[in-house]
């Protein structure tokens, strides 16, 4: 078997090298101009319609979390039985409240109600950034 000669191999291992240099000069270039859709959501401000459209999606599909949350809220070790089942019953009601805002907030994305697409709902409790949560006797 014959060998390449040096100078191919050098020249091979400098080709191979210089060829990202070249495409890092083109990755410089400024910046190109937004696509059509980022055009379309600064233009006509269609960034709080989505956040409407997401928090109604988010409500319709996480109004059945009212129900362990409003259970936990109302249990006391005195009365377990009836603190259970008014826990469920303000449950159901919450669950069912935030299932047809969510619904309402799903289809009415686009209108600018309530008053700047405010939220109607606070957030569950679940997703809020801090935790609220008084920690477990055993912690």
């Amino acid at each position: 078997m014959k060998r390449a000669p040096p100078w191919l191999v050098s020249v091979l291992i400098v080709g191979a090298l210089g060829s990202p240099v070249h495409g890092a000069d083109e990755a410089l270039t400024p910046a190109q101009p937004q696509d059509k859709l980022d055009e379309l959501m600064v233009k006509y401000n269609l960034h709080p319609a989505f956040e409407k459209l997401g928090r109604g999606v988010s409500n319709a599909l996480g109004g059945w979390l009212e129900v362990p949350l409003n259970i936990h809220k109302h249990y006391t070790a005195n009365d377990t039985a009836a603190s259970w089942f008014t826990g469920l019953a303000h449950g159901l009601f919450r669950g069912a409240v935030r299932t047809g805002v969510g619904l309402y907030e799903t289809v009415t994305f686009f209108l600018p109600y309530p008053e700047d697409y405010a939220p109607i709902l606070p957030t569950l409790e679940y997703f809020q950034k801090g935790s609220k949560r008084e920690p477990l006797p055993l912690e």
